[in-house]
């Protein structure tokens, strides 16, 4: 009933005069210039994930402003004290950690809630209408309940089937990526326009769209969008949008460039930390990785080139940064763990006052670098949140990445 309220005439079976009510909310930008706000984790240990969020947590309790405070999720079927008594063995009695039992739909907290603001500058978290897992298509994203109590925020409820990863803005863009359209459109049997008009009323403002709608569809027998009609998953792995950067104040983003990853190939290649295949001699195993990257790369590059003209358009300076993606879910034969370096799903915001990205190195020297000059050039500051490549591997593993596990607090 929640949808046939936009449809005026739906007793007549007519689609006149829709309308969907604004939800009067505002999404808290987030970027490079801004204080990056508090941060919100998630932790089940039914679910797995435990070790990667209590080093995050680490991580972030080290190199994040003093100012920010995070906020942890506990799984209520979790052994809330081993966890409470590891995170204690970990970080000491530090006082920016705040932990509380509220049920959730996922580890990755980037994705089931986002942070806002209502009319009156209310705190408030924007839920999907339900949340699509690799196990569930329509999983309860947050116990609403516990976490108004709990968090002293507002919960509300989307209309729309969204992840977070799919949506990104930062005071100057809402950027939603296609798949997101497509999925509601067969879910929900809405046309594309409609869907752009409820995001547009929800999120509260217009929507720039990332993707080609047009070739994404929403396969219900695998519970996952076949095809995409996007680069990636969530576009939140190849564009990073930034806000006002630089001496000019101009809007900045960054967006994947496979070109500039092959540029640092061989010293990828040649360094130990890369994982190669059980089965195949190193030189072989080598052979088969840089094919597979090359091949990802001319798969990719439209895509991306149409996320980079679309975000010019909108007044934006792109600057690329260096990828090295494999194919989704080919059998390339290349190794037990993911290979993929992805340097987008960062975390903007002020650091030490001075406009940052916070990132996770993946400890290959010249990749790391040449990351960190394609930072410089967007005009912030590289901040790494971890000393060693560990917690990036551990987060490609599971395809995701610093932003998916640290959703934001209004």
């Amino acid at each position: 009933m929640d949808l046939l309220e936009t449809f005026p005439r739906w007793r007549e079976g007519s689609r006149v005069g829709f309308s969907p009510r604004t939800l009067g909310l505002t999404l808290v930008p987030a970027a490079a210039g801004r204080p990056l706000g508090n941060v919100r984790l998630q932790i089940s240990t039914a679910w797995g994930g435990t070790p990667i969020t209590v080093s995050l947590l680490r991580d972030l309790t080290r190199g994040l402003d003093r100012s920010v405070r995070v906020v942890v999720l506990l799984d209520p079927d979790s052994d809330g004290a081993g966890v409470r008594r590891l995170v204690r063995e970990c970080l000491g009695r530090e006082r920016s950690i705040r932990i509380f039992s509220v049920g959730f739909g996922t580890i990755f907290a980037r994705d089931n809630a986002l942070a806002a603001r209502d009319r009156r500058g209310r705190p408030v978290l924007l839920v999907p209408r339900a949340l699509r897992t690799s196990g569930e298509s329509s999983a309860s994203p947050l116990d609403a309940r516990a976490a108004q109590r709990l968090l002293a925020v507002r919960v509300v409820r989307s209309r729309l089937f969204w992840h977070g990863g799919n949506i990104l803005f930062d005071g100057e863009c809402l950027a939603v990526g296609a798949d997101t359209i497509s999925e509601n459109v067969t879910r929900l049997g809405l046309t594309a326009t409609e869907v752009l008009a409820i995001l547009t009323a929800e999120l509260g403002g217009e929507v720039v769209v990332l993707g080609a709608t047009g070739s994404a569809r929403f396969d219900h027998d695998r519970n996952r969008m076949a095809p995409s009609g996007q680069a990636s998953y969530h576009i939140d792995l190849d564009v990073a949008l930034l806000g006002r950067t630089g001496r000019d104040g101009r809007p900045t983003t960054l967006v994947a460039d496979p070109r500039r990853g092959l540029e640092q190939l061989g010293a990828v290649l040649a360094h130990r930390r890369l994982t190669l295949s059980p089965y195949l001699p190193p030189s072989r195993a080598r052979e088969q990785i840089a094919r597979e990257y090359r091949a990802a790369a001319r798969e990719r590059t439209s895509m991306l080139q149409a996320y980079r003209e679309r975000l010019a358009d909108c007044g934006y300076r792109v600057v690329g940064v260096p990828e090295l993606r494999t194919r989704d879910e080919r059998d390339t034969l290349l190794s037990l763990a993911s290979v993929d370096l992805v340097y987008c799903n960062v975390l903007p915001g002020m650091n030490r006052g001075r406009p940052a990205v916070h990132y996770l190195p993946w400890g290959i020297p010249a990749l790391d670098a040449a990351a960190e000059r394609c930072f410089r050039a967007a005009g912030v500051l590289p901040v790494r949140l971890a000393r060693t490549p560990h917690l990036a591997n551990a987060m490609i593993q599971r395809a995701a990445g610093l932003r998916c596990f640290c959703g934001a607090m209004p």
